[in-house]
């Protein structure tokens, strides 16, 4: 991951900045809405995001400590993502999160009995914590190696 931001730095203009957005990781609570009230079948299990936030975080403190780049400004907020029926939202899981996250059978098995209980119509939501940061590019010093010939 630091090759990565180093080739980030390599391409951006003099005073580029490099702007790091992505959902945090942990287990995501899935959400019926109905026009009565929400109901939470269960969770998303978030299998191996924590590693990947820790290795994320470790990466960008290298290269700031390196002098590659400066934290200009990072804050979180929360995004929510939409489905409109339970095989949607079993579909996109199946094909988008590559074993990370772990939707459970009888997650979704809670959802269709309550879908089919109650007769109505609903959405699906998965809300997520989004990580913004802003990094301005600075000219590196503590990678410059220097040979003297006499």
């Amino acid at each position: 991951m630091v090759d990565a931001l180093l080739e980030c730095w390599r391409v951006l203009g003099r005073e580029g900045f490099l702007i790091d957005l992505r959902p945090l990781h942990g287990d995501r609570t899935i959400e019926l809405l109905t026009d009565a009230s929400p109901y939470v079948p269960g969770h998303v299990a978030d299998i191996t995001g924590a590693v990947d936030d820790a290795a994320c975080a470790l990466a960008v403190d290298e290269v700031i400590q390196r002098g590659y780049f400066a934290r200009q400004t990072e804050d979180s907020f929360v995004f929510a993502a939409y489905w409109d029926s339970i095989e949607g939202f079993a579909a996109y899981a199946e094909a988008k999160w590559y074993q990370k996250k772990r939707l459970t059978p009888e997650v979704v098995e809670r959802a269709r009995q309550h879908i089919a209980g109650t007769a109505r119509e609903y959405r699906i939501r998965i809300r997520y914590t989004m990580h913004l940061a802003v990094y301005r590019k600075l000219e590196p010093v503590t990678d410059k190696v220097f040979c003297l010939y006499a």
